[in-house]
C-alpha cells in the first residue's frame, strides 16, 4: 500500500543532486503557543472590540464569541474579497485593531511604550508597524490583504502570538543598545 502525501512528507527522504547526497528539507512545525501570551492577546482584542460596542450588543458574550461575531470574516467575505482583489470595510477595521492589540500586549511584557500604525488601501495592500521610540520591533507588510481576513479564531491568535514574540525577541536584542541613553537615543 502506498503512503498517503500526509506520511510520505513527513518522512526523511534522502536525494542524489549534483552526485551528493543531500536531505530534503521539509517544513518546520508549529510550535507550541505561550498560554500567558495567548490570554493576554485575546483580552486585549476583546477590550478593543468591546470600546467599538458602542451599544453593548456583544457584552454578554464570551471573549471568543466576541471575536467571532465582530472581528472574523464570513468565508463568503473571503472568498469576496479573493476574487475581486477588494478588501471590505470589516478588513479595513481589523487590521489597526489586531497592530493595537498586539501592541497593548507587547506593553505589558516589556513595561515599555510600544506605539503601533496600520493601514490598508481598497486594493489590500498595507503595512503594519510597531515601533518604540526610534527602534521598529515589528514591520509586516500586507500584500493583496494577506493574512487578512481572517475566517478562524486560532489563525487571528497565532499571528498576533508570533508578532508579539517577534517584537519583544526584537527589543531584548536591542535592550543593551538603548539601556544608558534610552530607546530614542539611537542613531541610525
Amino acid at each position: 500500500m502506498e503512503p498517503t502525501a500526509k506520511e510520505h512528507s513527513a518522512q526523511v527522504v534522502w536525494t542524489l543532486e549534483g552526485g551528493a547526497l543531500q536531505k530534503r528539507r521539509s517544513r518546520p512545525g508549529r510550535k507550541e503557543l505561550d498560554q500567558e501570551t495567548v490570554d493576554a492577546f485575546v483580552r486585549r482584542l476583546c477590550n478593543l472590540l468591546d470600546t467599538e460596542d458602542f451599544f453593548g450588543r456583544y457584552a454578554a458574550l464570551s471573549p471568543q464569541e466576541k471575536i467571532v461575531q465582530q472581528f472574523l470574516a464570513s468565508s463568503e467575505d473571503k472568498s469576496q474579497s479573493d476574487f475581486n482583489c477588494a478588501v471590505s470595510p470589516k478588513v479595513r477595521q481589523q487590521v489597526p485593531l489586531l497592530f493595537q492589540a498586539i501592541a497593548g500586549v507587547m506593553e505589558e511584557r516589556s513595561g515599555t511604550m510600544i506605539q503601533s500604525t496600520a493601514e490598508i488601501n481598497h486594493e489590500g495592500f498595507g503595512r503594519g508597524l510597531l515601533y518604540s521610540g526610534r527602534v521598529i520591533l515589528v514591520l509586516k507588510s500586507l500584500r493583496a490583504g494577506f493574512p487578512f481576513p481572517f475566517t478562524s479564531e486560532e489563525k487571528v491568535i497565532r499571528y498576533g502570538v508570533e508578532c508579539v514574540e517577534e517584537g519583544l525577541a526584537f527589543l531584548a536584542k536591542y535592550k543593551e543598545v538603548t539601556a544608558l541613553h534610552g530607546l530614542l537615543s539611537l542613531e541610525g
